[in-house]
């Protein structure tokens, strides 16, 4: 079971947005890797903090208890449950000294690279992860987004589009979109027998 973000946080469920954003950033600079901390927890806080620092995510979090199907929108195609917001692959800060402005200005560089980074789920069907696909859909940040997605798809492989996550002062950031494998609770009849046919050719 996901930890709640709140706690990870180490905020109260109605804290402010200034708190959360306190909290959040008081947390990373002693979580970083670069200064000795666990990158596990370092994930937790980003994952938690991509979901309460966005009004929207944090309205649906706190209404269904996660961020899944419906949030943020890709234009019709369905997303799928939520939670992992981590993997900011390549998110390295250095906290050392030798930089100008000290570390005020470097600790804002770790913050905005750490919101600019974006993670969702699409949840396509079996045949289109055996088969493979080519899915259209559209963002929140109006970018029309062409995913070819691979025959042999696996579940929680992932593609990353450069420049297409959240924009912030000193530019764009990624958007890496995680593939769920929906399997369907229901099946006809005729989709039952091929799905058995299937089985009995292994």
């Amino acid at each position: 079971m996901a930890r709640d973000f709140y706690e990870v946080l180490g905020v109260s469920k109605g804290a402010s947005d200034a708190e959360i954003k306190k909290a959040y950033r008081s947390k990373a600079h002693k979580l970083h890797p670069d200064k000795g901390g666990d990158k596990v927890a370092f994930q937790e806080i980003n994952e938690a903090y991509q979901v309460l620092g966005d009004k929207n995510k944090k309205a649906q979090y706190d209404q269904f208890g996660s961020v899944g199907r419906g949030a943020g929108g890709f234009g019709g195609q369905s997303q799928g449950g939520g939670g992992g917001f981590g993997g900011f692959d390549g998110f390295n800060v250095n906290f050392g000294g030798g930089q100008s402005g000290g570390f005020g200005s470097i600790f804002e560089d770790l913050f905005e690279s750490a919101f600019s980074q974006v993670q969702v789920q699409l949840a396509i069907s079996i045949p289109q992860a055996v088969l493979g696909d080519t899915v259209r859909f559209k963002t929140n940040f109006g970018d029309e987004i062409e995913l070819r997605i691979p025959p042999a798809t696996q579940e929680g492989q992932s593609f990353r589009f450069r420049g297409k996550g959240q924009q912030t002062r000193r530019g764009r950031g990624d958007l890496t979109v995680v593939i769920h494998i929906d399997i369907p609770r229901r099946l006809t009849r005729e989709q039952k027998e091929l799905y058995e046919e299937l089985k009995n050719l292994h």
